[in-house]
């Protein structure tokens, strides 16, 4: 009887045993819930970008895709410097990466872009025309940054992204 008694209370303590990271795991997740991951610029939704569907759209890599009309001048400016930093500031990784000018008017102000695509005032793009987006090697938008946007922590996030996605474009 004693020998039995014994086997419950060993079986009983290895069941505990085993149970308790489990209900400790529970009970933290209750009682202290993770945050959620922030990210800087605002987190689009996983569809294709409006002008990603273009033959002249640059495959196989990251874009940086900004509208340019005629209205803008010194914000617009502004904006292609930043972008152009943002690039730069990538290093080994500037190579996956390039700047697009969706031109929205007939004379649009100039810019130091590698792509300038015509684009159709229409087809409005998903967040405005008031920053610009991070859209990925498939096509898809993934982010939007405001014009007045902190470069320094742009520059960080578009790492992040281009170093996780490392086998993307």
């Amino acid at each position: 009887m004693k020998s039995i008694k014994r086997g419950r209370m060993a079986l009983f303590a290895m069941a505990l045993l085993c149970l308790a990271p489990v209900l400790a795991a529970w009970l933290a997740y209750a009682l202290l819930p993770p945050g959620g991951g922030a990210s800087y610029g605002l987190l689009l939704p996983t569809q294709p970008f409006v002008a990603a569907g273009r033959a002249d759209w640059p495959r196989g890599k990251w874009v940086l895709a900004a509208a340019q009309g005629a209205d803008c001048q010194n914000r617009c400016r502004q904006r292609w410097y930043a972008m152009q930093q943002i690039e730069k500031a990538q290093g080994e990784a500037a190579g996956r990466l390039t700047r697009v000018a969706l031109l929205v008017s007939a004379r649009p102000a100039e810019v130091d872009a590698p792509h300038r695509l015509s684009h159709a005032p229409e087809h409005a793009l998903p967040a405005g025309t008031q920053g610009f987006y991070l859209v990925d090697p498939l096509g898809n938008q993934v982010l939007f940054y405001r014009d007045g946007a902190d470069p320094g922590r742009v520059i960080d996030e578009v790492a992040k992204v281009l170093k996780v996605n490392n086998g993307l474009g």
